[in-house]
């Protein structure tokens, strides 16, 4: 389910089925994990690579939550510009995403590294059925620490950026938005136009 107020936006084939609800035939048969059978919420379809689908400065707020990552340096580059684009004036973008630091912080083990800095299981698929499963998952692209993308909230022109705690910020709904299983591997960060 959404939260009200907010327009989902994603593309893809996982989005696509899962509006249809054939995710959970799909996980009835093994080719996805149940982590998938949850209903999707209402989604505008539209490919974040290229132009968002609203007009110049109409928006007060933009969430983003483990996304960008699944993109290029360039794409993710194009999505903040996109973003300053059609924020209106003193609006926010948040952005919740993997932080590398935290990952090569936590390496221990190279299994659990990879998993983490891909987004999933990778060496895993190795049978027919896991190969058609993989093709479901955008693996990670492109990964920042709070540095890095910084300077990218910059270089769009962006004005405050300011990290925060899980829940916290001016963003409004973050009780809903923020999900506790990002915490202890993400970094949170607002920025406004």
């Amino acid at each position: 389910m959404s939260t009200p107020g907010w327009t989902n936006i994603d593309w893809g084939w996982l989005p696509f089925l899962g509006s249809l609800g054939i995710n959970k035939l799909l996980v009835k048969f093994g080719l996805l994990n149940k982590g998938y059978e949850a209903s999707w919420p209402k989604i505008k379809f539209n490919d974040l690579r290229k132009r968002l689908p609203f007009d110049d400065k109409s928006v007060n707020y933009i969430y983003c939550s483990n996304v960008l990552e699944h993109l290029t340096y360039w794409q993710t580059i194009k999505v903040v510009e996109e973003s300053h684009r059609i924020l209106k004036s003193n609006g926010i973008l948040r952005v919740v995403m993997p932080d590398l630091d935290v990952l090569i912080k936590n390496y221990k083990d190279p299994d659990v590294f990879n998993n983490e800095y891909w987004g999933y299981e990778k060496k895993k698929y190795k049978t027919f059925k896991e190969k058609i499963l993989e093709r479901f998952i955008r693996p990670h692209q492109w990964m920042y620490n709070k540095k890095s993308f910084k300077n990218i909230l910059v270089d769009a022109c962006f004005d405050e950026i300011k990290y925060h705690k899980i829940g916290e910020g001016n963003c409004p709904d973050l009780n809903k938005l923020d999900l506790k299983i990002h915490e202890k591997l993400c970094f949170y960060v607002e920025a406004q136009k």
